[in-house]
């Protein structure tokens, strides 16, 4: 994997070097193990290559296929690669490896623009066809690898990222209104309304599961694999099968993983998700004599709050419970003692390229990425996909469900099987049912007097005339965000939500762009797209069952994943827990900062500054007296008045 740009210049006399060049070698700021470059009078392609994989080292990008007619760059792992050689004829060795750009081309060969749907993989690639003057792009189905492109009179563009791609043909690089807008109106880690836009004027992004058809025309897209209508339900005869159909496929899942040419990493937590990736993992990693890096975040030490309800802050013991079943992995407590969700955020705009909110966990996710490369992993697992598939299982969707299906006596069931696992009266279960069952527009007449007198925009400081402007509000109510009323969805519901292509957009992004500057391939299992399908395509009850959520992998885990993880129901990880106490010593600094740049005018165009004044003059300087939605909205000022502060709307000049 790596990165590719590229750019049709459309026209007879056209001369597309110069401004692929351009783009290309701004993309060379990225350590690559290999880059090359393929040019003719419109096109331009270039590919740099990181060698993660075996067969990564044999790549050579952009390259012909075998009669010329066909010119292929790719940032791929194909991961149902026996399936593909099986189809094409092809032995792995042969004729001395086959590379995942082979496979694609191949594919490309076969069934021209319906190949996407026969890939299974993580990928961004672009295939010229010289016979036909025309450009084929496509992103994988779970939208793991980034793809952005400019679509103007006269060319179409193309990169891995989307910096390489401002100030062509001496046009001047802006910001997009409306992404900042609704950047700035999200109350919640979400950075988008639309997985589409970027926070640059005339740079887009392909969406996940989507290809495109670019030739003198323009672009067309298509989306080539949706959902709710291509997932086909899955009925077995008993609950053993459903479990060892899961199996199956997430072991397979895993296994594609685990083709690292290095050492292989893992964001291990005490949790269900990375822990059954690791139990899987370790064993078929040990077959092979290696080991399985484990890297664990632990509060800073000094950190002595305790946590309240069924939150655990440091999950160091469920930890060891996995390292002490599987002894090849191989463990790394960090704590980062030195940063805060600040020390490295100039750093990380540089790198996400945007504004951005996800401040809390990267004091640790970042560093870890950075600690794995040294140590040689050139794969780094993790499990973030895996709420919405391998361990899905919400007992309020379930219930709702129940309900709303006039089972009634399956849901009473429910609950008095949910109370004697948590060991609470019924009476306090089927209290706490109620907001569950009862429909939504009865909860907005019970509360409708809370609702008159509610803010949504009251954590953000964005300008109230852009909200009306772009029409915020309907972008919200479609994610269901900014709401003081919780919407308890059905599974139906439920599922339409977990097959948004809105957050696989915004996952891909961050995992490309920090894989790219680390020089390691963020991989999840839980995101297959085989895993997926099929926990999409099994009954609800699969899922929640006598009272327990996650019930689908907790049996498949049986044996595999140590018993006090498997059958915990009662704790649940939070990690960087000790954010706010990490930042107390910088508070003082932050404020300031933040006064400063209400002063300088930068953030006029976007920010209410009474609004933003209104906060400062109510933070205290002693962090731990403020509450934590202040605080997040203050850090979240500061990282865009640093976006802002650093982004030059000067053109570099491409003729």
């Amino acid at each position: 994997m790596g990165a590719i740009s590229g750019i049709y210049m459309f026209g007879s006399d056209t001369n597309a070097a110069p401004a692929g060049s351009s783009i290309f070698g701004k993309l060379k700021a990225y350590s690559f193990n290999r880059t090359g470059e393929w040019v003719d009078q419109s096109v331009h392609l270039g590919c740099g290559i990181l060698y993660n994989t075996p067969e990564s080292k044999m790549e050579e990008l952009p390259r012909c296929n075998d009669n010329g007619a066909l010119v292929i760059t790719a940032d791929a792992i194909i991961d149902n690669r026996a399936e593909l050689l099986e189809q094409f004829n092809l032995q792995p060795g042969d004729p001395a490896v086959v590379t995942d750009s082979e496979l694609i081309i191949r594919a490309y060969e076969t069934w021209g623009h319906a190949c996407p749907g026969h890939l299974i993989g993580d990928y961004a690639f672009a295939i010229w066809d010289i016979g036909k003057q025309e450009l084929f792009i496509a992103r994988d189905a779970m939208g793991s690898r980034t793809l952005y492109y400019t679509c103007e009179d006269g060319y179409f563009s193309f990169c891995t990222v989307e910096k390489p791609l401002l100030g062509l043909f001496g046009k001047r690089a802006e910001l997009d209104e409306k992404w900042i807008t609704d950047f700035l109106s999200i109350d919640g880690i979400q950075h988008e309304l639309e997985c589409e836009g970027t926070v640059y004027r005339g740079i887009s992004q392909l969406p996940p599961a989507h290809y495109g058809i670019v030739n003198a025309m323009g672009l067309v897209k298509k989306r080539y694999w949706e959902p709710l209508r291509d997932i086909k339900p899955i009925v077995f005869g008993s609950d053993e099968e459903y479990v060892e159909a899961f199996n199956r496929c997430f072991s397979e899942a895993v296994s594609c993983r685990l083709r690292s040419l290095g050492e292989t990493g893992i964001f291990l937590s005490g949790g269900m998700d990375s822990g059954s990736i690791a139990s899987v993992a370790a064993p078929q990693l040990a077959d092979k004599g290696k080991k399985l890096y484990g890297f664990t975040s632990v509060p800073v030490p000094g950190f002595s709050e305790q946590p309240s309800g069924t939150a655990i802050y440091n999950e160091s013991r469920e930890v060891e419970l996995i390292a002490q079943a599987y002894p090849n992995i191989d463990i790394t407590y960090g704590s980062f003692a030195e940063k805060n969700c600040l020390t490295d955020a100039d750093e990380l705009l540089r790198i996400f390229e945007q504004p951005y909110k996800i401040f809390q966990n990267m004091t640790w996710y970042h560093s870890f990425l950075k600690m794995a490369a040294k140590r040689n992993c050139t794969v780094m697992l993790n499990g973030q996909t895996g709420n919405s598939t391998i361990s899905y299982g919400n007992f309020g969707v379930q219930l709702a469900t129940l309900y709303r299906k006039g089972r009634i006596a399956a849901a009473a069931r429910e609950i008095y099987e949910f109370s004697k696992l948590a060991n609470a009266p019924v009476r306090k279960v089927l209290k706490s049912a109620i907001p569950v069952v009862m429909p939504y527009r009865l909860k907005v007449w019970k509360n409708r007097r809370q609702l008159r007198e509610f803010d949504r925009f009251e954590n953000m400081v964005v300008k109230r005339s852009l909200i009306q402007k772009w029409d915020v509000i309907s972008g919200l109510d479609r994610i269901g965000a900014n709401t003081p009323i919780s919407r308890f969805p059905d599974y139906e519901e439920d599922r339409k939500s977990r097959t948004s292509p809105l957050p696989f957009a915004h996952i891909g992004a961050v995992e490309t762009k920090l894989s790219l500057a680390n020089g390691i391939t963020i991989r999840d299992p839980s995101r297959d797209k085989r895993v997926f399908e099929f926990c999409m395509a099994i009954p609800s009850e699969q899922f929640v069952r006598n009272g327990q959520d996650r019930y689908l992998l907790r049996r498949a885990m049986k044996g595999i994943l140590p018993d006090p993880i498997r059958l915990n129901i009662r704790t649940k990880g939070l990690q960087s827990a000790d954010w706010i106490y990490r930042l107390a010593p910088q508070w003082p600094e932050v404020l300031d900062e933040a006064e400063r740049v209400l002063e300088q005018g930068d953030l006029e165009p976007y920010v209410d500054k009474d609004k933003l004044r209104e906060k400062l003059a109510k933070a205290s300087r002693d962090i731990n007296k403020n509450e934590e939605n202040l605080i997040r909205s203050i850090v979240i000022t500061v990282i865009f008045s640093r976006f802002i502060a650093a982004f030059n709307p000067t053109p570099e000049v491409v003729k």
